[in-house]
C-alpha cells in the first residue's frame, strides 16, 4: 500500500515544485514593475511586441459589450415581441447602484480589497495568491484585481498562464485605470463575468442574467447567501454552477456551498456582515434558492413570433448595412457579424407591426386548410404555402403579414423573401398604369383581342375582338396586354419604363427579362416577393404616391441612442387621375371580372380593388388588392414546381383581410369610397366593344380558346430562379379540385363560376 502511493507522492511534489518556480517567477516579475514602474525593465523583455493600446483600443472592447435585443410591437404601448435569440443572455448593469449592496460587498472582500486604492493591481496580493495556490489552497484570496480580471477576460483572452501574458495583463491593467474611473471598470467587470448556465440552459454573461437565471430575481433583490454564492463562482463558475450538465447538481451544490461560506468568512473578516448575519447565512439551504426549469420557462420572441422575428433580422441586418456603407464604410463587417450585432448588441428595435392585426390575421391562417403532394425529387410530402402582407399606403407600414403556412415545419419567409412569378398582377404595373399616365389608353378606349405574332415566331391567340382596356383588365386578356405593353416601350423605352416608372415602385427588372413580352404576363425569371408586389399596388391606392414598404420604424442602441428612424421619402409615380382611373378599373375586376365570385363575394360592404394573377401550370396564384385604406398581396403555391389549390390565394385574401377589418375597424372602415377621377376618350385600336351584360359580366359571342400566353417551366425542381418563355400556347392543366362543369370555358379563377354562355373573356390565360 505504502509503495503504491510514492509514485503519486512524488509527482504532488513535482507540481508544487512548478508552482514554486512560476511564484518566484511571478513575484519578480511583479516586484519589477512596482519598482521601477509600468513598461520599464523586464516588463519591456517579456511584451516587447505588445501593442500598447490607447483608450478607443479599450472602448472597442469594453464599451460593446454584447446584450440581448429585444423587438416591440408598433402599437402606442411598444408591446414586447420578445428578445432576439441567442444561445447565451445578457443584460447590462448601467450602474453599480442597480447592484445589491451584498453583492458587492461580497465581490470586493474576496477578489479585491482594495480595489478604490490600487492602480490596477497589488503586487503583495499576487505575491499571497501565487502562494496560496502553490500550497494547494484552490479557495484562498484572489490575486489578480477587478481590473486585471478584466482585461484577462476581455482583452487578453487568453488564458494560459506565462510571463509573457502576466506582463501584458498588469500593463493593460494599470493603462485602463489611467483611462477609466473606478464606476466605469467596476460596471463593465460586473457585466463581463461568465457564470456557466442557467436553469433555462442558456450561458449566463453578467451578474444581472445570472440571478435571474439561477435565482430567478432582480440582481438588486438578491439575499445575503444567494451575492456570496454568486460571488464564490467567479472564479471557477462551472465547478459551483447546480446547472452544469457535466456534473450532478448535488456535488456542485455541496461545493458550491463550501465556497459560498468561504466568501462570507471574507466579508465577515472586513466587516462587511456582522457575526449575526454570518450566523444566519451559513445556516441557510441556498439549494432551496435555486430557479428551475419551469420557472424560467417563458416563450421567446422566436417561439412566440418567429416570422416577425426573422422579418425583422433581415430588415434590421439590411439597414445597418447601408448605414455603414453611407458612413462607416471602413467597418467591413460580414454578414454574420451584422447579424451577431442586430442579435446581441442590447438593439431595441420599434416595428410598424399591429399587435391586434397581426394575432388576428395569423389566427385566421392557421384555421386555412393546407393541402400537400409529393414531388419528385423531395422528400415527405410537401405543404402549400401562402404569403401576405398587409401595408399602410399612407406611410408604406407593414401593419401585419403572414409568412407561411406553419414556421416549425418550413421557416422559409414567404412575404418578404420568398420570390415568385406574379402572373397577370403585373399587367397593371407594366402596362395598364404607365399607358393610362402616358396618355396612350384611357379606361374605355378600344383594344383588339385577336390572334398577335410574337418574336420570333409563333402567336398569341386572342379571339374577342374589340373590347374595352377595362374589360380587357377585368378579364385578363392576354393579347391587349401585351399590345398595350408594346406600346409603352415604344413610347418610354425600357429606360423610361423600367427605371422611370417600375423601379419608382419598388420593383427592379432584371436586364435579361426587360425584352420578353411575356414579362407583362407574368413570366419574370426570377419573381417577386409578396412585399414587393404589395407595395407597387399600394402607390395605386395611394394616389399615384409611393412610399417604400418597411418594417422597422425605429432602432435603437444600448445606450438608448437612435441609430436608425425611418424618414418619409414619397415618390410622386402616377399622376393622381391616373392612380384614380386604374383603381376604378382595378374594382371592376372584384365587382365583375375574375375576382368577383371570390373577393367580390366575400368582402360585402368594403370597397375592394385589385387584380388576380396565375401563372402557367397554376404554380403560383395570387391577389393583391386594396381598400382605400390600406393593401394587401397574398400569394400562393409551393415552394417547388407543383400545381397549386386555384382557390387558395383567393380565398385566404378574403379570410385574412376579414381577419384584420374586425381587429381594425376604426382603421378598415365599410363603406369607406376610393375618390373618382376623370377620363377622356383617347382612341387606341378601331373598332366597337360588344356589348356586355352589367349583370354578369358576359358578353354575347362564347370563348372556345383555351391556350395560356405565359411563362412556362414544368421541371420538377425549386422554383427559382426560372427562364421567361416565348412559348407561350401551353395548356394549363385540371385543378385538383373540384372539377367545374363545362358546356363551355369556364373561368380559371373561379372555375367554380359559369356566366350565361361561358365567360367571353376567358382563354386560360394567366389571370
Amino acid at each position: 500500500m505504502e509503495t503504491e502511493k510514492q509514485p503519486k507522492k512524488g509527482k504532488r511534489i513535482l507540481k508544487k515544485l512548478g508552482k514554486t518556480t512560476f511564484v518566484i517567477a511571478v513575484s519578480l516579475l511583479t516586484i519589477s514593475v512596482a519598482a521601477a514602474g509600468v513598461g520599464l525593465g523586464a516588463v519591456r523583455a517579456y511584451t516587447k511586441d505588445e501593442k500598447i493600446r490607447t483608450k478607443a483600443d479599450f472602448e472597442e472592447t469594453l464599451a460593446n459589450f454584447s446584450a440581448d435585443s429585444y423587438v416591440y410591437f408598433g402599437d402606442k404601448d411598444k408591446t414586447e415581441v420578445g428578445k432576439m435569440h441567442r444561445k447565451d443572455s445578457r443584460e447590462l448593469i448601467k450602474s453599480s447602484k442597480e447592484v445589491s449592496p451584498h453583492l458587492l460587498d461580497a465581490l470586493f472582500a474576496t477578489e479585491d480589497r482594495e480595489f478604490y486604492q490600487h492602480s490596477g493591481f497589488v503586487p503583495k496580493a499576487i505575491l499571497r495568491a501565487t502562494m496560496e495556490r502553490a500550497m494547494g489552497n484552490e479557495d484562498g484570496s484572489g490575486g489578480s484585481t477587478l481590473t486585471q480580471q478584466l482585461v484577462k477576460r476581455e482583452i487578453l483572452k487568453k488564458s494560459e498562464k506565462s510571463y509573457e501574458r502576466k506582463a501584458k495583463e498588469l500593463i493593460d491593467a494599470n493603462r485602463i485605470e489611467k483611462y477609466y474611473s473606478k464606476e466605469e471598470i467596476l460596471v463593465s467587470y460586473l457585466n463581463s463575468v461568465f457564470l456557466g448556465n442557467g436553469a433555462n440552459s442558456k450561458l449566463l454573461y453578467g451578474f444581472k442574467v445570472a440571478a435571474y437565471g439561477l435565482f430567478k430575481k432582480e440582481v438588486d433583490k438578491l439575499t445575503l447567501p444567494e451575492a456570496a454564492y454568486l460571488v464564490g463562482m467567479v472564479q471557477s463558475p462551472n465547478r459551483y454552477n447546480p446547472n452544469n450538465p457535466a456534473k450532478e447538481a448535488e456535488e456542485t451544490i455541496k461545493l458550491g456551498t463550501k465556497r459560498m461560506k468561504q466568501v462570507l468568512a471574507n466579508m465577515l473578516t472586513v466587516k462587511k456582515i456582522t457575526q449575526k448575519e454570518y450566523d444566519e447565512a451559513i445556516k441557510v439551504d441556498i439549494s432551496e434558492s435555486f430557479a428551475s426549469e419551469d420557472d424560467l420557462k417563458e416563450e421567446s420572441g422566436l417561439e412566440k413570433y418567429p416570422y416577425i422575428m426573422t422579418a425583422v433580422q433581415k430588415e434590421a441586418v439590411d439597414l445597418l448595412k447601408k448605414i455603414d456603407e453611407e458612413k462607416n464604410p471602413e467597418r467591413g463587417w460580414k454578414d454574420d457579424q451584422y447579424n451577431r450585432y442586430v442579435n446581441s448588441g442590447g438593439l431595441k428595435i420599434y416595428t410598424t407591426i399591429d399587435k391586434t392585426m397581426y394575432d388576428a390575421m395569423d389566427t385566421a391562417a392557421s384555421k386555412i386548410k393546407y393541402n400537400s403532394k409529393s414531388v419528385k425529387g423531395r422528400k415527405g410530402k410537401l405543404i402549400e404555402q401562402i404569403g401576405a402582407v398587409m401595408v399602410n399606403q399612407k406611410n408604406g407600414e407593414v401593419l401585419s403579414f403572414v409568412g407561411g403556412a406553419d414556421f416549425k415545419k418550413n421557416q422559409k419567409d414567404h412575404a418578404f423573401t420568398a420570390k415568385n412569378q406574379p402572373g397577370s398582377s403585373m399587367k397593371p404595373i407594366l402596362a395598364y398604369g404607365p399607358a393610362l399616365d402616358k396618355g396612350i389608353i384611357s379606361p374605355s378606349s378600344t383594344v383588339v383581342d385577336e390572334p398577335l405574332n410574337k418574336p420570333g415566331g409563333g402567336t398569341y391567340d386572342g379571339s374577342k375582338g374589340p373590347v374595352s382596356t377595362t374589360e380587357a383588365l377585368e378579364w385578363s386578356r392576354n393579347v391587349p396586354a401585351v399590345k398595350i405593353y408594346r406600346s409603352v416601350l415604344r413610347k418610354l423605352g425600357q429606360g423610361g419604363l423600367f427605371d422611370g416608372y417600375v423601379k419608382k415602385m419598388g420593383i427592379d427588372i432584371i436586364k435579361q427579362d426587360r425584352s420578353v413580352d411575356s414579362l407583362v404576363l407574368g413570366g419574370a425569371s426570377i419573381g417577386y416577393t409578396v412585399e414587393e408586389m404589395t407595395g407597387a399596388y399600394s402607390m395605386f391606392a395611394n394616389d399615384g404616391v409611393y412610399n417604400e414598404t418597411h418594417i422597422i420604424r425605429e432602432i435603437r442602441d444600448k445606450d438608448n441612442k437612435i441609430i436608425y428612424q425611418y424618414k418619409p421619402n414619397p415618390v410622386k409615380v402616377f399622376d393622381t387621375n391616373t392612380a384614380r382611373q386604374l383603381t376604378s378599373m382595378l374594382r371592376g375586376v372584384v365587382t365583375t371580372g375574375t375576382a368577383k365570385s371570390t373577393i367580390g363575394a366575400g368582402t360585402g360592404g368594403y370597397n375592394v380593388a385589385g387584380k388576380t394573377g396565375t401563372t402557367t401550370s397554376y404554380f403560383d396564384l395570387w391577389f393583391v388588392g386594396y381598400t382605400p385604406e390600406v393593401t394587401m398581396g397574398v400569394w400562393s403555391g409551393y415552394d417547388y414546381n407543383a400545381i397549386g389549390d386555384q382557390h387558395l390565394a383567393k380565398d385566404a385574401w378574403v379570410k385574412l383581410f376579414k381577419a384584420a377589418a374586425t381587429a381594425r375597424p376604426d382603421l378598415i372602415k365599410k363603406g369607406s369610397s376610393f375618390p373618382s377621377g376623370s377620363s377622356r376618350y383617347v382612341q387606341y385600336e378601331s373598332g366597337t366593344p360588344v356589348e356586355s351584360d352589367d349583370s354578369s359580366g358576359t358578353q354575347t359571342n362564347t370563348n372556345t380558346n383555351t391556350n395560356t400566353n405565359t411563362n412556362t417551366n414544368t421541371q420538377k425542381k425549386e422554383k427559382q430562379p426560372q427562364q421567361p418563355s416565348h412559348n407561350n400556347n401551353q395548356q394549363p392543366p385540371p385543378n385538383k379540385g373540384p372539377t367545374p362543369p363545362r358546356g363551355n370555358q369556364g373561368n380559371p379563377d373561379d372555375p367554380g363560376k359559369q356566366t350565361g354562355g361561358g365567360n367571353p373573356f376567358d382563354n386560360g390565360d394567366n389571370n
